[in-house]
């Protein structure tokens, strides 16, 4: 049971800047062709936005949906109301770190491995199954994938958990 007393009424004013998310009425189509809606944890814009406008602030800093976004911005496209879900992600997770500088996002070490947070080069084999082209990966190139690792390095998360970040 949520307890209304603890909740921030103008978090979503904090969390999404200069996105009104207001106008989202929960759909889902921002989801229906959505790559990590079917990700663990499932990314559903629907439950961030309500976590957002109840101002479930502690619901939302503990929420790693968020992360699972791939970056595909279909659901810019698909959302009817301009809503901006993926903006809204973005949005998210700078409030999230903001938030709790201890935070290490579970995709992080993912990112670091492979250069992104979804092993989007599986989908190589199955897009030529369909007679697709190939996909263009950006960290594609092992030397272009050394150079950003060693530039994470010197982050201070990377720093103070090198455990997590092998290459």
């Amino acid at each position: 049971m949520i307890n209304l007393a603890e909740l921030k009424q103008d978090l979503y004013k904090e969390v999404t800047e200069h996105n009104d998310i207001r106008y989202c009425f929960n759909c889902s189509t921002c989801i229906s062709g959505c790559p990590a809606s079917e990700a663990n944890p499932p990314l559903l814009i629907r439950n961030l936005v309500r976590k957002v406008l109840l101002g479930q602030e502690d619901a939302l800093l503990d929420d790693d949906s968020p992360w699972a976004c791939v970056t595909c911005s279909k659901c810019e496209e698909m959302c009817p109301m301009g809503v901006k879900p993926f903006e809204l992600c973005l949005a998210i997770r700078r409030w999230q770190c903001r938030n709790d500088e201890t935070r290490i996002p579970q995709s992080l070490p993912e990112l670091f491995e492979r250069g992104y947070t979804q092993p989007v080069e599986k989908a190589q084999a199955l897009r030529a199954s369909v007679g697709l082209g190939e996909l263009s990966l950006v960290v594609h190139d092992p030397e272009l994938l050394k150079r950003f690792q060693a530039m994470l390095k010197e982050t201070k998360i990377v720093k103070e958990n090198s455990y997590m970040f092998k290459e």
